[in-house]
C-alpha cells in the first residue's frame, strides 16, 4: 500500500459531512439520499436496518463508507483514494471509555441562533409521504426556507454525532431552520442575498427489506488500523518525522468517527 495514500484521503474522510444531519429511526428499514449543492458536502445516501447504519459518499479525492453498529458500538471507516486504488479501514469501539468521553461534547443540544428570524408557517405538504410544515428564515446575508416532518420517529446524532460539530460551515440561516422544530428536514433552500446564488437539499426516503450482508465488509484483503496499531507505529516512527505524521493523522481519525 502507497504511503502517500495517508497525505491524500484521511484529511478528507469526514469533511464531506459539513452541514449534515444523520438521522435513524428505531423502526426504521430502508435508505435515505440526502442531495444537495451546498458548499464543502457531498451526496450522501445512508443504509439502516435494525442496529446496523452505513453512511456511504463519493468525495473528489475518493469513496468513503462507514459502518456503525448501534448494539456494540463497532465502527468502520472504509476509504478508497480515487487517484490509487489504496484502501484503508479504521476500526474502533465506541462504548471505550476513552471515545465515550470525546463523543460527549458531541450530543445534541438545541439552541437560537441569533440574529435570524425564523418563523414556522401553517403551510403544509407531503413529502415522501410525511407530512412536512413550512419554516422560513432570514438575516442580513440569507434567505431560506426548510420542510420538516415531524412523522418520521427520528433522533438526530444519534448514529454519528460528530456530524453536529461539523455543520458550522452552513450559514446561520440554515443552522437556525433545523433547529427551529423537533423533525426531520426534507427540503431546504438558502438565497444568498446579495448573490442570489441558492443551495438546496432535497431527500429521497425508500423504505425496503434489506440483507444484512450490505452491511459487511470483507477485510482479509485491506489494511486495518485499529489505536492499538496506531501507536505501535508511532513508537516505530519516533526520530521520522513523516512515519509520525502519517501515524498522528491516523490516531485522529480513529477519534473522529
Amino acid at each position: 500500500m502507497r504511503h502517500s495514500t495517508f497525505k491524500k484521503y484521511f484529511s478528507f474522510s469526514l469533511i464531506f459531512l459539513l452541514g449534515l444531519s444523520f438521522v435513524v429511526a428505531q423502526d426504521f428499514e430502508g435508505k435515505i439520499s440526502i442531495i444537495n449543492n451546498f458548499p464543502q458536502t457531498s451526496n450522501t445516501h445512508f443504509t439502516i436496518k435494525n442496529e446496523m447504519a452505513m453512511l456511504e459518499t463519493e468525495t473528489s479525492r475518493g469513496y468513503v463508507k462507514m459502518i456503525n453498529n448501534t448494539s456494540n458500538g463497532d465502527k468502520i471507516t472504509l476509504t478508497v483514494d480515487n487517484e490509487t486504488g489504496d484502501t484503508i479501514a479504521v476500526v474502533k469501539n465506541s462504548n471505550d471509555m476513552q471515545y465515550r468521553n470525546l463523543n460527549n461534547k458531541y450530543d445534541k443540544k438545541r439552541q437560537r441562533i441569533n440574529n435570524v428570524m425564523v418563523k414556522i408557517t401553517r403551510e403544509t405538504k407531503k413529502i415522501n409521504g410525511y407530512k412536512c410544515y413550512k419554516v422560513v428564515a432570514k438575516d442580513s446575508k440569507f434567505e431560506g426556507e426548510a420542510w420538516i416532518t415531524k412523522k418520521f420517529e427520528i433522533e438526530p446524532y444519534d448514529i454519528f454525532p460528530t456530524l453536529k460539530s461539523q455543520q458550522r460551515a452552513m450559514p446561520r440561516v440554515a443552522k437556525a431552520l433545523q433547529n427551529s422544530m423537533e423533525g426531520f428536514v426534507m427540503e431546504m433552500s438558502i438565497k444568498n442575498v446579495k448573490t442570489k446564488e441558492v443551495n438546496t437539499r432535497s431527500v429521497l426516503v425508500q423504505k425496503q427489506k434489506l440483507d444484512d450482508k450490505e452491511f459487511q465488509i470483507n477485510m482479509e484483503t485491506i489494511a486495518v488500523y485499529d489505536e492499538e496499531k496506531v501507536r505501535e507505529l508511532m513508537k516505530e516512527a519516533q526520530g521520522d518525522p513523516n512515519k509520525m505524521k502519517k501515524a498522528r493523522i491516523l490516531l485522529a481519525q480513529i477519534r473522529m468517527q
